[in-house]
């Protein structure tokens, strides 16, 4: 795709339009250095008044160096710039076209979610950082500070997919899908954020400042209760307050004297997981400030650094063990100033719940999401690690669209075989994809199914839902035909790049038809080839080739699943087989063949008449 940028505002109608769509992407100005942000801003207003329209990102490192606040320890890479990206076109939209828009682009079918999500924290230096920061706060250094960490993992689908599905789970005011030019590390951001930094009207300034979070979660009398508590609780509140004052002293060095309100106060806001505490703080703008003057006076905004602002900063650049980069930057547009102003109407988001992305690299991309909680004097590090916790539930607890599951042989004596390594795989698939798994609960669901009387031998197939939900169903082990097992070749190529190749989940719509086109045909299971040329696997099975008197299986990394009989077959040191890739052309020479899943053990095949494996 290329590059083009949706703000979305859930809020959008057709009557007040807000949602924007950017497209035609002509050039970038990119602001490195804060020096030059006069003269590159002078660039920009150039373009404006030609006709483009400007979409801003802002890195918080830049602002770090915009205010020479914690920018000495800033590594080269981690410097953060301000990016001012140039369209020819920006057409407004409601809610309603901004999803119409997003359903019609290609790239936003199939199954989307994460993987191998890693804090860059543990919970032990978690403690210890608020530990020296509650230091900072008894030695009057500071009265709050925001820290924040990074959660890293991968990426699986396609990026707009993946927005797609958060937008569908948190729909916010200051959601964004954006597609950046080529050539920097990241590629896509994925905005939710719930939380106004600045908006411009006529030159009438108004920040939203969010400090203040409950957990959707944890009241058992209810929303209204928990929303009730957080309206009242003295804490969060005074977190809350502590940044109203700084927000109103930052708008205060820029506005008309006396024009600065505080209009609302300690207002709650539902989201998906969590409940955020907002206030309002306007000012009216003296008519010769203009954008470079006002990102000095508010950039970064406040809620997420702390006050003292300036020096908060620089403790957090002590703090904080990896850079945010746009995380708790801005996100937002810029109109052109009408004639005769400085500044034109403009609306910037805080970069919250946002996710940057990277290339794709063997089918999935690097992902980064920060989060992070305000820290007072009676702040409690455990508490504090949950509620970040509960703010990246937005991305954690996305259900990707498809279960995990497991297909046992029950025998009729009520003997599970293998069943700890189904176990195995199905805890490290669940902790891969973020899935909640209770193995405890799993093994005595299947050993109490187990135990059931029955005529004969069974399958058990045990799905695992993304919240931790098992189901459990049986069906009697229908017999096979004696002799050889016939197989046939599937037509059909599997991608030489699926992430998920490695987890036995419901997404297998291929298999399963290509099980059904054997079945129709009087054959066992269909052999799939990727689409390099490398036989993988069956339908619903593991596949051996003899060759030279040895035999071979597909190795893993071709996209064959780490079967469990698959895996027996490779650690017994008699039967002597290892993996390799294999060709139409090894599959046409096999000395045997020979088919295997832990319900029907290893059993020989063969391929049948018809099929071709030119």
């Amino acid at each position: 795709m290329s590059v083009v940028a949706l703000l979305d505002d859930r809020h959008a109608s057709e009557q007040h339009p807000t949602s924007r769509l950017y497209t035609g992407f002509v050039r970038e100005h990119r602001i490195d250095d804060p020096a030059r942000l006069d003269a590159s801003w002078a660039a920009v207003e150039a373009d404006q008044r030609a006709g483009l329209h400007a979409l801003l990102l802002a890195d918080y490192e830049w602002g770090a160096r915009l205010l020479k606040a914690g920018h000495e320890k800033l590594a080269p890479e981690s410097l953060g710039a301000l990016r001012v990206l140039m369209f020819e076109r920006c057409e407004k939209l409601s809610r309603e076209q901004a999803t119409r828009w997003l359903e019609a682009q290609p790239e936003g079918e199939g199954v989307a979610g994460t993987m191998d999500l890693r804090a860059s924290v543990a919970r032990a230096e978690f403690s210890e950082a608020i530990a020296r920061i509650h230091e900072a706060i008894a030695a009057g250094e500071t009265y709050q500070v925001n820290y924040t960490y990074r959660l890293h993992g991968r990426a699986f689908g396609s990026p707009l997919a993946l927005y797609r599905a958060l937008r569908a789970r948190q729909p916010v005011a200051f959601g964004a899908w954006i597609v950046l030019p080529p050539g920097g590390p990241v590629t896509h951001v994925l905005s939710c954020s719930p939380e106004l930094f600045l908006r411009c009207e006529g030159g009438l300034a108004t920040a939203r400042p969010m400090k203040g979070t409950a957990s959707r979660f944890t009241a058992p009398e209810g929303d209204s209760e928990t929303a009730r508590l957080l309206s009242e609780d003295i804490k969060n509140r005074a977190e809350n307050l502590m940044i109203v004052d700084l927000l109103r002293n930052d708008l205060g060095r820029i506005a008309q004297i006396g024009s600065v309100k505080v209009p609302e106060l300690f207002s709650i806001e539902p989201y998906s997981t969590v409940f955020q505490m907002t206030s309002t703080v306007q000012a009216r703008l003296r008519p010769e400030v203009g954008m470079p003057e006002l990102l000095r006076a508010a950039f970064p905004c406040g809620s997420i650094t702390g006050a003292p602002k300036h020096h908060t900063m620089q403790l957090i650049a002590q703090f904080e063990s990896t850079p945010r980069g746009l995380y708790c930057g801005a996100i937002g547009w810029v109109d052109a100033p009408r004639a005769g102003a400085r500044l034109g109407d403009f609306c910037l988001s805080v970069a919250i719940r946002t996710l940057t992305l990277g290339a794709e690299q063997g089918g999935t991309r690097p992902l980064t999401l920060g989060v992070g909680a305000g820290i007072v004097k009676d702040s409690v590090a455990a508490d504090e690690f949950e509620e970040c916790r509960w703010k990246a539930r937005f991305l954690t607890g996305l259900d990707p669209g498809f279960e995990l599951f497991e297909t046992l042989l029950c025998t009729a004596e009520g003997a599970l075989p293998h069943l700890e390594r189904h176990l195995q795989r199905l805890a490290r698939s669940a902790a891969t994809l973020g899935f909640t798994c209770d193995i405890a609960a799993a093994r005595a669901l299947l050993v109490a199914a187990a135990r059931e009387p029955a005529a004969g031998a069974r399958r058990l197939r045990l799905a695992l839902a993304h919240g931790g939900r098992f189901a459990l169903t049986q069906a009697p082990l229908a017999p096979l035909p004696q002799g050889e097992l016939r197989l046939r070749i599937a037509d059909e190529l599997v991608p030489e790049a699926d992430p998920l190749a490695a987890h036995k989940t419901t997404r297998r719509a291929l298999y399963d038809a290509g099980v059904r086109a054997a079945e129709a045909e009087g054959a066992f299971d269909s052999l799939f080839f990727s689409a390099g040329g490398w036989l993988v696997e069956g339908g619903r099975s593991s596949v051996f080739v003899k060759l030279g008197g040895r035999w071979f299986t597909p190795p893993l990394a071709d996209g064959a699943l780490p079967g469990v009989m698959r895996t027996l077959l490779l650690d017994d040191a008699g039967f002597g087989a290892s993996e390799r890739r294999l060709t139409r052309a090894d599959l046409a020479a096999a000395e045997a063949l020979l088919v295997c899943n832990a319900l029907r053990g290893a059993l020989p095949a063969r391929l049948s008449s018809e099929a071709s494996v030119r």
